[in-house]
């Protein structure tokens, strides 16, 4: 097959005439549209055998030859699966085999998502990002006692650390791209560690916490609130937010949102102090964040709904805000009940997607509701439905990944 071009391309999922990915087991009548290629030339060798530099993933291939003027024979195509080998340890059984199905999904979806990292996704950036990593370590915490990709990952994001002291929001990478949302996701990691592992990460607590929290102590106003945090703030794919997926006033003004996210870290870090044998410093941060609440009730608090307004005009509300207000203990017992009920039954609140849903089914379990979050299991049964064998990134106009380990959290 001398002159022969062999081109293997590699897709998530198929297209209809509309552009529509509708039924993703679905391919009669539809059109593929690989992003990702390996061109292969024989040279004329008989048995000749060709094989690449790193994975690739997808779920359809397609394999185009064109010959020159000998013919060429293709004689074996074989793939063989590469990942870190996670299984899970646990089992659960249930009547309901929309849980199964579920279960079965989230679990590959994380599998695809494990290699010598953990990545957001395996088709498109390859990356390991800290808040997508910190809902996989959780998951993974849950099925099985391997904790050494749990130690890597943080170690990692240790060594990507800044001079400024926030952590890089994708890395290993080329490129410096920053987010203060993110390098509070990785210091909750350190007490996630410990409350799962029973153990401590001394090590690597000095860059974490007298590093990266003090830093974003540093952009404080004068309420006490953090503003005009650094870097892209990512909190969810939510419609009705800007399209970089920033809270309200998020980007660059006061969010309460950003605020109550760095609540909740500095209860995880507190967490993490404990472990390492420091009841001291693990007080300090327990009193920062009590002061934090202070703050975010005085500036954030709307009397007349109840709930915690996303920005300083009180024209924008969200569960997101609620769900991290209530796993910070913002509130006294009796006001979080009350908040609980209005995030339950409130219409006009932005929803959390795929990714933050995390955070509401940890909310919802605080409050002793499972039956919340069965019903939005919802959206995982339509993933199911819809031919799907991984959770995808986000719903509707969002969903640009098929894979996406973030919503393997259920």
């Amino acid at each position: 097959g001398n002159g022969a071009r062999v081109r293997w391309g590699w897709t998530e999922s198929l297209y209809d005439r509309d552009g529509d990915r509708a039924d993703r087991s679905a391919f009669v009548g539809k059109r593929v549209a690989c992003q990702m290629y390996d061109t292969f030339l024989p040279d004329g060798r008989a048995h000749a055998r060709f094989t690449l530099p790193w994975w690739r993933s997808g779920r359809w291939a397609e394999v185009s030859v064109v010959t020159d003027n000998e013919p060429l024979v293709l004689t074996r195509l074989s793939l063989a699966e590469s990942r870190y080998p996670f299984s899970s340890e646990a089992t659960f059984e249930c009547d309901d085999q929309t849980i199964a199905d579920i279960r079965r999904i989230c679990l590959r979806g994380l599998q695809n998502c494990l290699h010598e990292t953990l990545m957001d996704c395996p088709y498109f950036e390859q990356q390991m990002y800290p808040g997508d990593s910190r809902v996989e370590m959780l998951v993974m915490s849950a099925l099985n006692a391997d904790s050494r990709m749990h130690r890597s990952c943080i170690g990692i994001f240790d060594y990507g650390r800044c001079d400024n002291g926030l952590v890089r929001m994708n890395f290993p990478s080329r490129n410096i791209q920053e987010s203060s949302t993110y390098s509070m996701c990785w210091a909750m990691m350190c007490g996630d560690y410990a409350l799962w592992h029973g153990a401590n990460l001394n090590y690597m607590l000095w860059g974490i916490l007298n590093c990266t929290m003090h830093v974003l102590r540093n952009y404080r106003n004068s309420d006490g609130l953090l503003e005009k945090l650094p870097g892209w703030n990512f909190q969810d794919w939510v419609p009705e937010w800007d399209r970089w997926g920033n809270a309200p006033e998020g980007r660059l003004g006061l969010s309460s949102v950003n605020n109550l996210l760095y609540a909740y870290a500095l209860r995880r870090v507190a967490i993490a102090e404990d472990a390492a044998g420091e009841p001291i410093l693990a007080d300090y941060w327990r009193k920062c964040a009590d002061d934090l609440a202070v703050a975010v009730r005085r500036r954030f608090w709307d009397d007349d709904r109840g709930l915690l307004a996303d920005d300083m005009a009180k024209s924008r509300f969200s569960e997101h805000a609620q769900c991290l207000a209530l796993l910070a203990d913002v509130f006294d017992p009796p006001t979080s009940r009350k908040v609980f009920e209005k995030l339950v039954t409130e219409k006009d609140l932005a929803r959390c997607t795929v990714y933050f849903s995390h955070y509401l089914f940890e909310t919802c379990f605080r409050f002793g509701r499972a039956d919340i979050f069965l019903r939005k299991l919802d959206l995982w049964r339509d993933f199911v439905k819809s031919g799907l064998s991984t959770p995808v990134e986000a719903p509707g106009a969002r969903a640009r990944s098929d894979c996406h380990a973030w919503g393997s959290h259920p």
